[in-house]
This record gives structure tokens, sequence and C-alpha cells, in this order.
């Protein structure tokens, strides 16, 4: 998939590394942040001034991103998938879908309200038995072999991690990968190193789902 870009973007982390968007792609240090990266082209992109929820102005103490298909639901960082929003409003929708949460607002009874909320998170619930992760399929490949470059720019992976503790808590639940792996036209892992790192651990055998961005080039 192709992600939304500025036309004109450049960015410098305190580290020294660096990212910029040239002719419709984004080039990037392979240590940089992603997520962060994603937050500062987000914000660029549709502003940080009103609510997309509730459309009051936003300040520096109360402006969040929120993501449209929930982490829970294998939902990642990227700019088609945040939301610059107000925290009450982030709190309120939680691990709702975008179309759950406008659907459920609209209902005025808290009773009522709070029924929908339950029936809407045991519904995702056994969708993600289903098919582990619930963001749209035209984003994302299931492979079983594969080929990539992972460079680790912090700690070395541990098993101890509270990341790897939790991918791998969901898989011994659903049987499945419930994290999407991101990666570069060029096949670098920006983002779900750690579910790679799961796999060959335990040593599966199975369907991994792998976002790659085409617009997006890893340079050195």
């Amino acid at each position: 998939m192709k992600i939304q870009l500025p036309e004109a973007f450049e960015y410098h982390d305190e580290h020294g590394n660096f990212a910029y968007v040239r002719d419709g792609i984004l080039y990037m240090s392979p240590y940089m942040d992603f997520e962060k990266l994603m937050y500062a082209i987000t914000y660029l992109l549709k502003g940080e001034k009103v609510c997309c929820y509730c459309h009051r102005p936003l300040s520096s103490s109360n402006c969040t991103l929120d993501h449209a298909f929930p982490r829970g639901l294998g939902g990642i960082s990227i700019p088609e998938n945040l939301k610059p929003c107000c925290k009450k409003c982030n709190n309120e929708k939680g691990d709702l879908t975008l179309k759950q949460y406008k659907e459920i607002s609209k209902i005025g009874s808290k009773q009522r309200r709070a029924a929908a909320i339950k029936n809407a998170r045991e519904s995702n619930f056994n969708l993600i038995r289903k098919k582990g992760i619930l963001i749209p399929e035209k984003w994302y490949k299931l492979r079983r072999g594969y080929s990539v470059i992972g460079i680790i720019a912090s700690d070395r992976p541990s098993k101890s991690s509270y990341t790897y503790k939790k991918i791998a808590q969901k898989y011994e639940e659903y049987k499945r990968i419930c994290r999407p792996v991101v990666i570069s036209s060029n096949r670098f892992v920006l983002d779900g190193f750690m579910v790679l790192f799961m796999a060959k651990n335990l040593e599966l055998d199975i369907d991994i789902p792998f976002i790659t961005l085409e617009n997006v080039t890893v340079v050195m």
C-alpha cells in the first residue's frame, strides 16, 4: 500500500536520524523511530487544532492521536489510521473501531450505550479469533515464506519484554498472529520486529500479516 505523504517534508530527530519526502517517496534512516515519524507526518497532513470527533479546539495539553483501527485489533501507526483528537474522545473510543464509535455515540441512553459497547467488544473478540487482525484486507498480505531486513535500534530483543509476552500471549490464545509486520519497499522492518522474533523463537510455520509501504524507502 502507499501511505499519505506531504509534498514537502524534512525531519531530523535528536540522534541525527533523518527523513524526507522527494517525488512522492519517503526516504528514512534505518534507525529512525517509525511511529514518531508517522505522528509528525500525520500532524502535518491533518493539523492539530481541532478534534476530529467532537470538533472542539485542541491545545498542546489535550491533543493526541487516535488509531481508527485500534492497536489491539492490529491497527498500525500510519496517516490513514491516525486521527488528531482530544484525550477525552480518545479515551471514550478506546478499543472500538471508528465505525463502532460513531454509531454508539449516537445512542442517548447511558445504559444502552454501555450494552452496545459490550456487544461491539464481544464481536471484535470473535472476529479476532477467526482473522487475527481487523484492519482493511487491502492493506496487508499473509505470508508464510518471507525475506526481510531487521535492524535492532535499541536493546537486544528479549523473550521477557512486555511486547514479546503480549504477542506470545495472543498467539497462545488465538493461534494466530494478531499484529502485522510493517516493511518498507526495500524490505526493511519498520514495525513488528518482535512478531518475527517470536515466530522464529517458537519455530512457527504460520501465516504472518505483512504490510508493505510501497512509497517508503530506507536508506543507509
